[in-house]
């Protein structure tokens, strides 16, 4: 018979071998019984699903056209008199300092070359959306960036040079001094020192100047004017390197090494725009042999890897900072372009994996129109055939330097400083002098005539420009020649001053 501890030592064996299982006991008296139970089954744990992790969206691909797409055309079809006193017809966007591609696809032009300046928009198919006056609003709208909450003008005119966001509705929603040590340099102030915009990549607004980029506006609307040392777009950095003289060329540095794919090619500051895999587009200029310059546009991607060239057709206004250039939402290059017949065209501009070189077609002379001088009548009859002759005849003897016969015929005025004869010379001396700086020309055409009283007449008058041409005076001193178009036809009063007709007016004067 077994001892009481040899059977616990048993059941103590039994219990580790049926892996510690809940056994019941049934008491007997001096005995210790084991029931066996049948294991309870458990049904196998099931995890529970994880719903799959998002795939991220891929980025847009960058599809850029291998010819250049005209947009739409906007048509300027009124003619201009070239008379003073004639205002410049309404050219809607012609000779435009600036444009922008709006995220929606529309296209918004800084009509400059009117005054106040104002703001067209226009949908892809060019129907003209709407017109935003910028009186009280800026001096002179420099560079556009259209954003989701407005627009964006750059204004180096004003007393102040600032940014000002421009609502949808023509709100004025935000002004941003810039302040002057941006536009500096050697302690000099520099009128177009501030000269791009661009969208940061958090929805910031960028500055670009002649001491680099500045973040003028953070994404929240706070005022910042920090520069910065890079831009940085998808995880990459995009410098502007110093100007190499050994290559006669600027360099962009594309996360801290300087890019290489376009040795031929000098970047023109600033960026024209960023996609959101980190490719982007350089305009700049490609020496051609003879030096000549070769305009293109140069598209790279996030590796600075040559994607594609685009040549620029050749703009009737040029604009500096590449102000003729936008970059669109979409990733392509368009471009504004004036045409001599006073159109407007945006151009989509068309990439390709390499350009030939730039042939210039050999000049054509333009036709000039002949123009021959006009003669009195053989037998004046009335009053304003005599005033007529009058005028033909001071400036064909003017121009003939028979000034002695001219000098009786002028009875306007002339600024002292510009003829001081002393009392032993003569009228006709001083007229001498007088035609090597006016432009004494013969009279062409005289196109109308308005007489003003019984013994005054007013004469537009064309003159013949010594190459035979029509003789014209276009803007002034650096002026915009969209805003003021060439005049040729100028108004001469004749008038009768003790029984002889005579010349109110001096010959024209250019700068």
């Amino acid at each position: 018979m077994f001892k009481l501890t040899q059977i616990l030592t048993l059941v103590i064996a039994s219990l580790v071998l049926i892996g510690c299982a809940t056994i019941p006991q049934t008491p007997v008296e001096g005995v210790l019984t084991i029931v066996p139970v049948k294991p309870t089954s458990v049904p196998p744990l099931s995890p529970t699903p994880l719903p799959p992790s998002p795939t991220p969206e891929p980025l847009p691909t960058i599809s850029l056209p291998e010819t250049d797409q005209v947009i739409f055309t906007i048509p300027n079809t009124q003619p201009w008199s070239g008379r003073e006193g004639d205002s410049r017809p309404d050219w809607k966007g012609w000779g435009a300092e600036t444009f922008a591609v709006s995220p929606d696809g529309t296209f918004w032009i800084a009509d400059t070359a009117v005054y106040p300046n104002r703001l067209l928009q226009y949908s892809p198919q060019g129907e003209l959306l709407q017109e935003i006056s910028l009186q009280d609003i800026v001096a002179y709208a420099y560079d556009l960036l259209a954003t989701p909450q407005g627009v964006w003008v750059l204004d180096v005119s004003a007393d102040q040079p600032k940014v000002v966001l421009v609502g949808s509705d023509g709100e004025l929603l935000n002004s941003v001094a810039i302040p002057a040590a941006l536009m500096s340099q050697d302690g000099m102030f520099v009128s177009n020192g501030a000269f791009g915009l661009l969208a940061g990549e958090d929805g910031t607004l960028l500055l670009a100047t002649i001491n680099g980029y500045y973040e003028m506006v953070g994404a929240s609307g706070e005022i910042i004017a920090r520069p910065l040392e890079a831009l940085s777009f998808a995880e990459h950095t995009y410098q502007e390197g110093s100007y190499d003289p050994a290559t006669n060329r600027n360099t962009v540095i594309l996360d801290g090494v300087p890019l290489e794919s376009a040795a031929d090619f000098s970047f023109e500051t600033p960026f024209l725009g960023f996609n959101p895999d980190g490719s982007f587009a350089l305009a700049g200029v490609v020496q051609a042999p003879d030096g000549a310059g070769d305009n293109q546009v140069k598209y790279f991607d996030a590796a600075g890897i040559l994607l594609g060239s685009a040549r620029q057709p050749t703009q009737n206004f040029y604009k500096t900072w590449n102000h003729h250039l936008a970059f669109g939402p979409d990733g392509a290059v368009y471009q504004l372009l004036s045409e001599p017949d006073h159109s407007v065209q945006i151009l989509r501009l068309g990439f390709v994996d390499s350009l030939p070189l730039r042939v210039e077609p050999p000049l054509t002379p333009v036709p000039l129109t002949p123009y021959a001088p006009l003669s009195p009548a053989e037998q004046a009859t009335t009053a304003e055939q005599e005033a007529r002759d009058a005028l033909i005849e001071f400036f064909a003897d003017l121009n003939a330097g028979n000034f002695a016969a001219a000098a009786p015929h002028f009875g306007g005025q002339i600024e002292g400083f510009a003829c001081q004869p002393s009392t032993s010379e003569s009228q006709d001396a001083c007229w001498a002098q007088l035609c090597e700086v006016l432009w004494c020309l013969p009279v062409a055409e005289i196109t109308t005539v308005q007489q003003v009283s019984a013994d005054e007449f007013i004469f537009d008058t064309t003159f013949m420009h010594p190459n035979g041409a029509r003789f014209e005076i276009g803007a002034c001193c650096g002026g915009d020649p969209a805003s003021s178009p060439p005049i040729w036809q100028f108004a001469y009063p004749v008038k009768i001053i003790d029984g002889v007709w005579k010349v109110m007016r001096p010959p024209e004067f250019t700068p």
